[in-house]
């Protein structure tokens, strides 16, 4: 598995990395569920964990080999990159400014696209437009908390389980819909942010509900079926603790070099055509 394509299977969801609250961990691992490998089994494609202590959110996904900070007081993201000496910060509304700009250049692509007139473009160009713009048929089946959003290319189905915390359900829903456009200007190879708010927008009006599990069906446009499985753990453990605290330490006693986001941008799309 190409590290690009570990990142798009990882970040795909926007669920990843997703819980609020003190004290919580959240294990994620995600799985080809459209093939088998030689043992009979889904083959793993990536993993992750979350640490959420003191308001703030660690997301570290192994993968990337970063840890995602997200600090809503502040309404920003650091990122942590250890294996290259450097940290990155965003404010959540120099997010949504890259994200306009991204707009007029997607849509002048599909005509690029369209203009081609070969069914690889024309299916290219659907499945950015949809992504733009995504509509979705949805059902929910209150007896087993299975919630499904339905488009011909791109259907999710969700497994959910109860979550008493109103308050709790209403920040992880914002954390994710925060980390999904994060993830989309961070790495090249993962997905626009517009089919998960509207997800995260479907599971607001059930109420009460927390995805458990989520696979996303791509086909037929893509040969591709994700299924990404969380597990929820109260309580931090030690181990979680000291990772915190070093994660903390990095960021404030000066070992990192703080660069531009557009910058690590770029030494991103560099790492992945290496």
């Amino acid at each position: 598995m190409l590290r690009s394509q570990a990142l798009l299977c990882l970040l795909l969801f926007g669920l990843c990395s997703s819980a609020v609250g003190q004290g919580l961990r959240v294990s994620t691992v995600v799985y080809d569920a459209g093939r088998l490998n030689s043992s009979g089994q889904e083959p793993v494609l990536a993993s992750s964990f979350s640490l959420f202590h003191n308001g703030r959110i660690y997301d570290y996904v192994e993968a990337a080999g970063e840890v995602v900070v997200y600090d809503s007081t502040g309404k920003k993201f650091t990122v942590i990159n250890s294996q290259r000496g450097v940290s990155t910060t965003i404010l959540f509304q120099e997010l949504q400014n890259m994200l306009r700009e991204r707009g007029p250049k997607t849509k002048e692509y599909i005509r690029e696209l369209t203009a081609k007139h070969s069914p690889e473009a024309e299916r290219a160009a659907r499945m950015l437009e949809f992504q733009l713009n995504p509509e979705f048929k949805s059902h929910f089946a209150p007896e087993t908390g299975l919630l499904s959003l339905q488009a011909s290319s791109w259907k999710y189905s969700v497994s959910t389980r109860e979550w008493k915390d109103a308050e709790q359900l209403k920040r992880y829903l914002t954390y994710t819909d925060w980390t999904a456009r994060l993830n989309y200007l961070l790495h090249p190879s993962s997905m626009f942010p517009e089919p998960r708010l509207a997800l995260n927008a479907r599971l607001r009006e059930l109420e009460n509900r927390i995805p458990v599990l989520v696979q996303l069906d791509l086909r037929p446009d893509e040969r591709l079926v994700l299924r990404a499985e969380h597990q929820f753990v109260r309580n931090l453990t030690d181990r979680d603790r000291s990772l915190i605290n070093s994660w903390d330490a990095m960021l404030n006693n000066g070992t990192l070099k703080s660069i531009p986001f557009r910058s690590y941008q770029e030494e991103m799309l560099l790492s992945l055509r290496r």
